[in-house]
């Protein structure tokens, strides 16, 4: 995982960020969130480093896991906790900042995959994707399961997308995703509904992914 570099961070400019290599995968020892949001508000450098070292193996995590590329979720990580540390001083409950960073993740991605469908239907790229270089560790068979995967995945639409996703990728409860998501229960139930039954519908002329999609769906209902 990569860490946040903060350059600069005063009242007159946004502060200038930039991926590093990180010194350590685990969660740093110090402050708690609500500490460290009082000190995000004062806008105090070594705070920004912390949230990202915190948290940033989170978001980019659950952006790698809904958009299949490196490159998009790095860039996007970065956008989120811009986000974060502009609106920081929103936050009413200091020991909600898990919860605050990952809604703005969620958001993000919404924002991304609206965007992502909007080129890919303008034909500004074929698949709405920008170039990625392939994961390591993972055989060409493998990659290219999860390539079809994701272009099944490019033909929903941004919020069926993202409840499909945050319940059989992230394997979150139907009480967990229409917290975060701010939707209703029913709403959040036909979502996922609509995208499987789409997806279902999409790989049928594709047995091999089809069948994976079958266990993994059923892997994550049985959790």
């Amino acid at each position: 995982m990569a860490l946040l570099r903060r350059h600069r961070w005063d009242d007159s400019a946004q502060p200038r960020l930039r991926l590093v290599a990180a010194r350590t995968p685990h969660r740093e020892s110090g402050p708690d969130d609500a500490e460290l949001v009082g000190a995000l508000a004062a806008r105090e450098e070594w705070a920004a480093r912390l949230a990202w070292s915190r948290y940033a193996p989170m978001v980019y995590g659950l952006l790698d896991r809904a958009l299949g590329s490196a490159g998009e979720s790095e860039d996007l990580t970065q956008e989120v906790f811009l986000r974060v540390f502009a609106r920081i001083h929103t936050l009413r409950d200091p020991a909600a900042l898990r919860s605050f960073i990952y809604s703005s993740a969620l958001r993000m991605l919404r924002w991304h995959l609206r965007t992502k469908r909007v080129r890919r239907l303008l034909s500004l790229s074929r698949s709405g994707d920008l170039p990625d270089h392939p994961s390591p560790g993972i055989d060409d068979e493998g990659r290219d399961l999860l390539r079809r995967f994701y272009r099944l995945l490019d033909e929903l639409g941004a919020d069926d997308r993202t409840a499909f996703l945050l319940r059989h990728v992230e394997g979150l409860t139907l009480d967990e995703i229409t917290r975060l998501t701010g939707a209703s229960l029913a709403t959040v139930k036909r979502r996922i509904r609509r995208a499987s039954d789409r997806i279902t519908a999409l790989a049928q002329s594709d047995v091999e992914l089809a069948q994976y999609l079958g266990r993994e769906a059923g892997s994550a209902d049985g959790a």
